[in-house]
């Protein structure tokens, strides 16, 4: 007695709801093209985990700059915001935009690094430093000039408090008419700050 196979049976979804999978599919599509591009835009990224970059030598300050290369205010000129510690794992961090001064102290590494990663920034790049000046860098920051997208924003207030929180940091060079994405990329790894971090 022969078996007999039973033919393959399809299943055929209606019309709506095949149309709902494959936006659906799209989408997300679309958001892992647009994260790989960012990750792309940042430059070459260490793979160890964000975490690991807290640790650092025996030196009492660090600085560290945050990177957004597609902000949606600057678009491909990029965007960052700094950090700088102020005692065992505490930190002050903020940002300047067309919107205003953000700013945040008293923070621990793992908080300043989770908002920044929420904000929307991709990446980190920080230097260890023997001064920490932090009353210096604050004053600087609480006293900057009025935003302008050209000697006065994200990247130009991060240089200056950089330099008034170490002296190290004094030849930092000017950050006036220089992208910001450029400045992270380019400029940063000549002066000492360490390879970029994924966040």
């Amino acid at each position: 007695m022969s078996r007999i196979t039973p033919p393959a049976i399809r299943t055929v979804l209606p019309f709506a709801e095949a149309d709902s999978s494959r936006r659906t599919l799209t989408r997300h599509l679309r958001r892992a093209v647009t994260a790989v591009v960012g990750l792309a835009l940042t430059g070459a990224l260490t793979q160890a985990p964000a975490s690991a970059a807290q640790a650092s030598t025996n030196t009492p300050g660090r600085v560290c700059m945050f990177s957004d290369p597609n902000n949606v205010y600057t678009g491909l000129a990029g965007h960052v915001g700094w950090a700088f510690k102020t005692g065992p794992d505490l930190w002050s961090w903020g940002s300047y935009s067309p919107q205003g001064k953000t700013w945040k102290s008293s923070w621990t590494w793992a908080a300043t690094r989770d908002y920044f990663k929420r904000a929307g920034y991709y990446s980190f790049r920080c230097k260890d430093t023997h001064q920490m000046r932090s009353a210096s860098a604050t004053q600087v920051w609480k006293n900057y000039p009025r935003y302008n997208p050209y000697s006065s924003n994200c990247l130009t207030s991060s240089v200056a408090i950089f330099r008034a929180y170490t002296p190290e940091l004094g030849s930092l060079p000017s950050a006036s008419g220089t992208a910001p994405r450029s400045y992270f990329k380019n400029t940063l790894p000549h002066y000492g700050f360490a390879n970029a971090w994924p966040l």
